[in-house]
C-alpha cells in the first residue's frame, strides 16, 4: 500500500509504506491511529498526528525533519525512529511514550512539549542534540546512551 498525505480525524492507517514524499509521510487528524507503517525519505516529518492519537509499531527513518510528532494526550509505543533530520519523537502535553527505539537523529531522541507527559522502556542513543528534552517524567526504566538514568 502506498500512502500519502492523510488529514482525516478518527482514522486508522495500517501496514503501509511511504517512501520519498516531498512533504510529511503520514498526516492524520485527532483520535487517529498509525500502526505498522514504514516512512522513509519524507520531505518533512515522517508521521504527524493530532491530539489523542495512537502511533504504534512504525519504522520512521531518514526524514528531513522529525520522525514522529503528536499532539496532546497521544500514545507513542513500539516505534523505531532513526536517522531523521530533527528530533526522533516529539509529543504534546499529557502523552505517553513507551517501548521505542530512538537513535541517530539530528535533534534530541525525545522532545516533550508542555507538561504531564511520561516515558518508559525506551532505548535512546546517539542523537546529536541529546537524549531527552522538555518536561517528560520518566515512569519506568529507559536506556539513554547506555545509562539506565535518563534526564
Amino acid at each position: 500500500i502506498e500512502l500519502s498525505l492523510i488529514t482525516l480525524d478518527g482514522i486508522s492507517v495500517k501496514n503501509g509504506s511511504v517512501v520519498g514524499t516531498g512533504d510529511t509521510g503520514v498526516w492524520v487528524g485527532q483520535n487517529s491511529a498509525v500502526l505498522n507503517v514504514t516512512v522513509r525519505w519524507g520531505g518533512d516529518e515522517g508521521i504527524y498526528a493530532f491530539k489523542g492519537s495512537t502511533i504504534s509499531g512504525n519504522r520512521v527513518y531518514e526524514n528531513d525533519d522529525e520522525g514522529i510528532v503528536t499532539g496532546e494526550g497521544s500514545t507513542v509505543s513500539g516505534n523505531a525512529a532513526y536517522g531523521n533530520g530533527g528530533h526522533g519523537i516529539v509529543t504534546g502535553p499529557g502523552s505517553t511514550v513507551s517501548g521505542n527505539t530512538v537513535r541517530s537523529n539530528s535533534g534530541n531522541g525525545l522532545r516533550f512539549i508542555g507538561s504531564d507527559s511520561a516515558y518508559s522502556g525506551n532505548v535512546i542513543s546517539n542523537n546529536t542534540a541529546g537524549t531527552v528534552t522538555g518536561s517528560g517524567v520518566e515512569f519506568g526504566q529507559n536506556v539513554c546512551d547506555g545509562n539506565t538514568t535518563c534526564p
